[in-house]
């Protein structure tokens, strides 16, 4: 099975935590019908594709869009859905 490559916006990659479920929007970059599509997952993150060998490729983009050469490897353990709770902007909006 080929592998899934997925887009996500973030400050500094060194605040992610690695090896632990977080919230994360991710935009879909696999060719097809439903490429670019946002959605809203929880799921493990690592920067080395040897600890999660079966997952899929996660790109970055700064806030501003800026692409990043990193890529890291991510494994969606549950769709969230649509909306999620919150503050729109609130990381914008506490600098």
């Amino acid at each position: 099975m080929k592998k899934k490559e997925y887009l996500a916006w973030v400050k500094d990659l060194k605040e992610l935590p690695q090896g632990e479920e977080i919230k994360l929007t991710i935009r879909d970059l696999t060719s097809g019908q439903r490429k670019y599509e946002a959605r809203n997952v929880r799921a493990i993150l690592y920067s080395s594709p040897e600890k999660l060998p079966d997952g899929d490729t996660l790109r970055f983009r700064s806030p501003v869009g800026v692409l990043l050469p990193d890529s890291w490897v991510i494994k969606i353990t549950e769709e969230l859905g649509e909306y999620l709770r919150g503050t729109p902007y609130q990381e914008v909006l506490s600098l």
